[in-house]
């Protein structure tokens, strides 16, 4: 009769998959990106191929204004499906699993490791009044300051907070844990006591192994290793090919990400937006950002249209000569206007002059990042923003910069699996891992006459900005 196999067992046969010469070798890893309203799930080849790839919506929901919300295990069962379809029926391939996320919010658990309650997402303002400078409403550590403050009955059944990435790894492997990056978003410093963190291990570390059940809900096998993974922003930065600090990697998305690794933190860093510890023990990253990114497009297209033809407008866009609408981005934030409208403003001026704006709001941030001394020479563009070539010049033309656009559609869930192929021993580090599978689809040069007149535009945006938003 057939015995049962421990993870112990699997475990080994993972080990000899990956040690296998190499014409017999088949090595693939799976990236888990757990987004703010969609969760992906991918597979790649060891040159960095697709060889799988799902995407599974979850519901948000927002019971008092300011409140922003999602259930916890309807984001569990959605990366699972999403894992399941992309896997295909070839579990037995998969040597190594990255799970990457959203941070902070937080979900509230009890001493079983259940929800309190419905999860929180970053952008919840519910504890605004307990914001410090320098903070945000969303971190982690102001939500606990509230809950503390607002909520004792809550806190007196809470155990732990687990940030979304590692609620989805808690039960694809029974174990809770957390690390660096996430815990430095959050607020809280390295070697934090703060008691509802959960044990925080490396982000190359193995953090756990795929259970029996998790492994007939996805089609992973048992004993599968999980890697402990890092925050969204920075697997999006390593899966596009950031490496070292003269690269800039910028995510145009629901936020504006704008990110730099360093050897070290800035001095003074008090007025940037992040400076965090780097899934790679060493070095850091700085980051500046808010949520003024290409949201605002596809808000545009669905309020202009209501349909979601992005490439028509983009397309319209582009044949709108330069002009002097203005648009300041900010409707997930301060509020957002369009500037300068008038009569003979179609369409595509208006497209033309959300797509400069979103550009206009990196720029700003991209200045902090110089203004604290880092220095690049080059950018690397991902998110929505980066499926539209005409909206890549003008990051380019914006920022004076070359800017490079990787061919992997979904760089953090790569970001994430490569982490994953260095921490089970596919690759010696993330150098070799990045150098063996990232691909530039086309580099974005500066056109120097666009550059003059956007540098125009963008100083006289930065004035209208502070005249509405002070």
């Amino acid at each position: 009769m057939a015995t049962a196999r421990s993870a112990h067992d699997e475990a080994y046969d993972h080990a000899d998959l990956v040690n296998a010469p190499k014409q017999a070798r088949v090595v693939h890893l799976l990236g888990i990106d757990v987004g703010s309203t969609v969760v992906k799930a991918v597979v790649f080849d060891a040159s960095g191929g697709v060889v799988g790839s799902a995407a599974r919506t979850v519901s948000v929901c927002r019971p008092r204004p300011g409140w922003i919300e999602r259930d916890a295990d309807a984001t569990v069962r959605a990366a699972f499906a999403g894992v399941r379809a992309a896997v295909g029926g070839r579990g037995s391939n998969v040597v190594a699993v990255g799970v990457t996320g959203c941070g902070n919010g937080g979900i509230l658990l009890d001493t079983k490791l259940r929800p309190i309650r419905c999860g929180i997402l970053a952008s919840d303002t519910r504890a605004a009044e307990f914001a410090r400078k320098g903070e945000y409403p969303g971190q982690t550590s102001v939500l606990l300051r509230w809950l503390r403050a607002r909520k004792p009955q809550v806190m007196r059944r809470l155990h732990r907070v687990a940030f979304w990435k590692d609620y989805v790894r808690l039960r694809l492997t029974d174990e809770l844990t957390t690390e660096p990056s996430d815990v430095g978003a959050a607020g809280f410093s390295p070697g934090s006591r703060e008691p509802a963190l959960p044990p925080c291990r490396a982000s190359l570390a193995i953090a756990a192994r795929i259970t029996p059940t998790a492994a007939r809900a996805t089609g992973l096998r048992a004993g599968t290793p999980v890697m402990s993974g890092c925050l969204d922003c920075e697997a999006a930065a390593i899966g596009s090919g950031v490496a070292g600090p003269a690269d800039l990697s910028i995510v145009a998305g629901t936020w504006a990400i704008n990110q730099v690794f360093s050897a070290r933190p800035p001095r003074p860093s008090g007025g940037l937006f992040l400076v965090n510890p780097s899934a790679q023990p060493g070095r850091w990253l700085v980051v500046e950002g808010s949520p003024n990114s290409a949201s605002h497009f596809d808000w545009f297209v669905r309020a202009a249209t209501g349909r979601a033809d992005f490439a028509r407008m983009a397309a319209r866009a582009e044949a709108s000569p330069h002009g002097d609408l203005l648009f300041v981005p900010g409707l997930f934030d301060r509020g957002a206007a369009f500037v300068g409208l008038k009569s003979s403003h179609d369409l595509g001026a208006m497209a033309r002059a959300v797509m400069e704006g979103v550009c206009f709001a990196h720029r700003a941030h991209v200045e902090k990042l110089l203004a604290a001394g880092l220095r690049f020479r080059r950018a690397r563009l991902a998110g929505g923003a980066a499926r539209s070539p005409f909206w890549c010049q003008l990051f380019a033309d914006t920022l004076g910069l070359p800017v490079a656009v990787p061919t992997v559609a979904e760089p953090g869930a790569l970001g994430a699996a490569l982490l994953a192929g260095v921490g089970a021993g596919v690759w010696p580090d993330l150098a070799a891992a990045q150098s063996a599978t990232v691909r530039t689809a086309r580099t974005f040069r500066p056109h120097n006459a666009d550059v003059s007149v956007l540098a125009r535009r963008y100083r006289h945006w930065l004035k209208v900005r502070r005249q509405l938003f002070p």
